[in-house]
């Protein structure tokens, strides 16, 4: 399966072109439909590696796992591993709960980058279920008084229909 990564400098900019990264190779896997949470991933993980990692730049990572799932991954060269922060915290710590409702499984490494110690954190992510078509059957009349009114107004309109016609002859 294919894997593309690309390194981006610690800055504030980088963030919207990591998103776009993601978003175009995403499009180019014809997988649109895992670009929105796929970006968003990208977004708290680019911004935690610039917030978090002292070291100039920071890797992002594609790797397809299969038709419908992929692996975002960031990797930075700050060992510290990241931890869920207390819920009383107004201004961080929400991106790893967003990493458990959008992902299948995510995690957080210990990696080397070159010969300096770093983490990667990813995030495994799966295309949504197709919708299922609704049923070509959808009951009109739930009760039976319903279904004989029903078939007593169809009666009268197709003898109006009748005896419109007889008296146009």
């Amino acid at each position: 399966m294919p894997v593309v990564t690309k390194t981006f400098l610690r800055t504030t900019e980088s963030v919207p072109a990591a998103r776009r990264f993601v978003h175009a190779t995403l499009l180019d896997w014809k997988l649109p439909d895992l670009a929105d949470p796929a970006e968003l991933v990208t977004f708290e993980l680019a911004s935690n590696a610039i917030l978090h990692a002292s070291h100039a730049s920071f890797r992002v990572t594609l790797r397809r796992l299969s038709d419908d799932q992929v692996q975002v991954a960031v990797i930075d060269r700050s060992s510290t591993l990241p931890r869920q922060a207390d819920p009383g915290d107004d201004d961080h710590g929400r991106g790893l709960a967003i990493f458990d409702a959008l992902s299948l499984e995510w995690g957080a490494e210990p990696t080397w980058w070159g010969t300096l110690k770093g983490k990667k954190v990813w995030a495994d992510l799966a295309a949504p279920e197709p919708a299922e078509p609704p049923d070509r059957y959808v009951p009109i009349h739930p009760s039976r008084q319903a279904q004989v009114i029903y078939v007593l107004i169809v009666v009268a309109v197709a003898a109006l229909i009748v005896a419109g016609v007889a008296t146009s002859q």
